[in-house]
């Protein structure tokens, strides 16, 4: 372990938790680290059930109750969030990862629009790793947003996304990575402001026909995250479910 690094603790919920909870536990280690009682920085990592889910640009999304409804008719719960970013789904199958951090830490001096690349280019490169270096893109380029911020198979689909907060310089919600959750979930809205077949999965795009887990995932996606941050991570021995 680098003393000339962030330490950042790991909190992984191994089983599927209720998107509530998630928040729950996000607030409470936002206000841990907002209080300044020496607590480390902490990367959430969860798998949800199903739920959709709406940012603060919820009037772009055309999102009103009988849409809510109608979601929730699916056996999906739904949230609004404060979040950035539009509607969208959760659920199993599905890597999702709440990083908290101190942006103006003295070993991160980060401004947001860095920290923000970094997410996008770990996601890039953790999904390079399932379906190729060559195929896998981020969504902006040269700091010009070509699409849709996250990553791109064949800048065609996309199959990670970001959604994030950041208030009184703590960084909150985060990042997904579509392993193999069940894509119809996305076919009753419209994910993220564009056509549902611009959505995929791991598992969709590799060439041999198998299931991209999210166990398989989250080994590879901490790997490149503490490397792009250059940050130290240890797994919490904090229970989580």
């Amino acid at each position: 372990m680098n003393r000339g690094r962030l330490l950042v603790e790991v909190r992984q919920c191994k089983n599927l938790i209720s998107y509530a909870y998630g928040q729950s536990l996000q607030s409470h280690y936002i206000k841990r680290l907002a209080d300044g009682n020496g607590s480390n920085p902490t990367l959430l990592l969860f798998e949800f059930e199903p739920v959709y889910t709406c940012g603060l640009r919820r009037s772009s999304s055309i999102i009103n109750s009988a849409d809510i409804e109608r979601l929730r008719s699916l056996r999906a719960n739904f949230h609004e969030t404060d979040r950035g970013g539009l509607l969208t789904f959760h659920g199993p199958g599905q890597l999702v990862a709440y990083p908290i951090l101190p942006l103006q830490h003295q070993h991160l001096q980060l401004t947001l629009r860095t920290y923000i690349a970094r997410l996008e280019q770990t996601l890039v490169e953790t999904c390079r790793e399932i379906v190729g270096q060559t195929r896998v893109y981020p969504g902006t380029e040269n700091g010009r947003t070509v699409n849709y911020a996250g990553a791109w198979v064949d800048n065609q689909r996309k199959v990670a996304f970001m959604g994030i907060r950041y208030s009184r310089g703590i960084t909150s919600h985060g990042v997904s990575i579509n392993c193999s959750v069940d894509m119809s979930w996305f076919d009753h809205i419209v994910p993220c402001g564009f056509d549902r077949r611009h959505i995929t999965s791991l598992s969709d795009e590799v060439s041999s026909a198998r299931t991209v887990t999210v166990k398989e995932i989250t080994p590879i996606f901490l790997e490149h995250f503490q490397k792009i941050f250059n940050i130290d991570l240890r797994m919490s021995a904090d229970k989580c479910n």
